[in-house]
């Protein structure tokens, strides 16, 4: 007798009611209000933990929660329960998780509390803390979909665990918790026809960005401490921005992507990157270094044996010190024009960095509209074959976010040849030169008679977006393609009563006409804003340093 096979849709409900069930019932809030009755969920969420929990979750630092597991101040356990705590209430409001890991995180929990009592000490550099991690890094005992319904069903294992993983628990992190991605990865807000759409905690009627929405979107409500997620456009940068936390893409080669799943795999000429993601720069700079520690270029031949470097962190110091430190401000990127919060955004880091005594002059690169071309030429470079394939293997319709680049079916877009792949790679190249060349053309400009240390640019041209309304991801997607180490650092949040909409604008094209219009101060008003700081390839130590000034620079003016 023949079985029928569930449909595309029976398949996505019966692993979100999985989901549902894996949340302890005692952590579940009910009823859960609407986006309209509660737009906004950061101080929302805090009425449903007790005192202790809100002190754990609410550490500054990841440095300084790992100070107070490490001398037993706090217990692996009690830490683990808070933050489940807070990530289950998080994913009611937001639909920011793809798996529920709770009961290995305390299960680990427990073991780890037992290793420091019997050895008085924490079993390595991540002891007890609590990991979350962006949906396509393999974790043993979960799944991993990438947001497709057709990749549901296969279990990880201890073979097939993403290599960062098994570092990360052999240096004492739990990982509690996956995170929610639009189908593919390749879309700039975070859809699937699994989990469904993750909304910003800061408005739930917006975006939280893509594609590490879920992990941004967590981390922002506090049902993390710190997170991974990856980049090859915008990834880990816009949903960082539009959520108010922080996140690095360092450059190709840096951190270790072996067995990480990903979408067309085998396409290189704009690579995808890990990173880490967090609520301070320095839980950033501990992330690399500890990774950086294992000595990931042995495992992945693709790691370049770069071990963390302190001089570099040791220049920057100086600099500041002599306050020679000099930035590039990119406020316009000559394609879409941003927002008045993103310009205001923009000002207040150019004013804190000279009032700090640091010196500030106009970046006006190469063209940025060349990068976005070549982005999308890699990214449409099968004609969408790769992820059509992976929607037929269940049969599921593409979400729109997805459909309105790949189309909802094959044949939207045309099939490139190698020569034209061969092309692209070529404009890259010619591209990157000419930007280096641009660079070291600085030193011409300022005071020190050196090249600029680092740009200002904005994240994206808006604080946010309505949902389906994501268009353009050109001020992250050029420093992909340079390959750029890029920090983003929260800045301010729109505020209605400064941000007035410009009313005598003549857009440049239609596409910045198009998003010009989506402004609305009202909606978009509390949205948090963030900016990029960006160094030269490979310069993860120096991003990191200038990143952590910027952010002291900022200070309390960070609202």
């Amino acid at each position: 007798m023949t079985v029928e096979k569930p449909s595309w849709q029976a398949i996505g409900e019966q692993k979100r009611a999985k989901l549902q069930e894996l949340l302890p019932p005692s952590f579940r809030i009910d009823p859960v209000p609407s986006a309209d009755e509660q737009p906004n969920a950061t101080t929302f969420i805090e009425q449903f933990l007790s005192p202790a929990e809100r002190d754990i979750t609410e550490t500054t630092s990841a440095k300084a929660l790992l100070s107070k597991l490490a001398d037993g101040t706090l217990s692996a356990v009690e830490v683990t329960k808070a933050f489940c705590h807070r990530a289950t209430i998080a994913h009611q409001l937001l639909n920011c998780l793809s798996e529920v890991l709770f009961v290995q995180a305390f299960a680990r929990a427990e073991e780890l509390d037992e290793y420091l009592r019997t050895h008085g000490k924490p079993i390595g550099p991540l002891h007890g803390l609590p990991i979350s991690l962006k949906d396509q890094f393999r974790v043993e005992g979960a799944e991993t979909s990438l947001g497709y319904v057709g990749w549901l069903g296969k279990v990880e294992t201890k073979e097939t665990e993403s290599w960062l993983v098994k570092q990360l628990k052999d240096m004492g992190a739990i990982i509690f918790a996956k995170t929610n991605v639009p189908s593919s990865l390749m879309a700039i807000e975070t859809n699937n026809n699994i989990v469904g759409y993750t909304t910003n905690p800061h408005n739930r009627l917006l975006s939280s960005g893509g594609s590490s929405g879920g992990e941004a979107a967590l981390l922002s409500l506090r049902g993390s401490i710190m997170g991974f997620g990856s980049d090859v456009g915008a990834s880990i940068r816009v949903p960082c921005s539009f959520t108010g936390t922080t996140g690095l893409k360092p450059s190709h080669g840096r951190l270790p992507y072996l067995n990480v799943a990903n979408s067309m795999e085998g396409h290189e000429t704009v690579p995808s990157v890990i990173g880490p993601m967090g609520h301070k720069v320095s839980d950033l700079r501990l992330a690399v270094q500890t990774v950086l520690e294992c000595s990931p270029w042995l495992a992945d031949p693709k790691v370049i044996q770069l071990p963390w470097r302190s001089e570099m962190e040791d220049e920057v110091r100086a600099k500041k010190a002599s306050q020679k430190l000099t930035f590039g401000i990119l406020r316009h990127d000559g394609v879409v024009k941003p927002h008045p919060p993103v310009e205001r955004a923009i000002e207040q880091v150019v004013q804190a960095l000279e009032n700090a005594g640091y010196e500030v002059i106009e970046w006006i690169p190469p063209a940025h509209s060349e990068a976005f071309q070549i982005l999308w030429n890699t990214f449409a470079a099968d004609g969408g074959i790769d992820i059509h394939q992976a929607l037929q293997q269940s049969g599921e319709l593409p979400v729109p976010q997805l459909a309105v680049s790949y189309g909802e079916k094959l044949g939207h877009l045309p099939v490139g040849s190698v020569s034209d792949l061969w092309g692209t790679n070529q404009q890259k190249y010619n591209y990157q030169t000419r930007y280096l060349e641009y660079w070291n053309s600085t030193a011409a400009r300022t005071r020190t008679g050196q090249p600029v240390d680092a740009i200002i640019s904005p994240v994206a041209p808006t604080a946010s977006y309505r949902p389906s309304e994501g268009m353009y991801f050109g001020y992250t997607g050029v420093y992909n393609v340079l390959d750029y180490s890029t920090v983003v650092v929260p800045v301010t949040k729109a505020d209605r009563t400064l941000d007035i909409p410009v009313t005598d604008y003549t857009p440049l094209s239609d596409l910045d006409g198009a998003i010009c219009k989506q402004y609305d101060p009202d909606l978009f008003n509390g949205t948090p804003v963030g900016v990029q700081v960006v160094c030269r390839r490979l310069e993860e130590e120096k991003v990191l340093a200038i990143a952590d000034e910027v952010e002291a620079v900022l200070g309390s003016s960070i609202a």
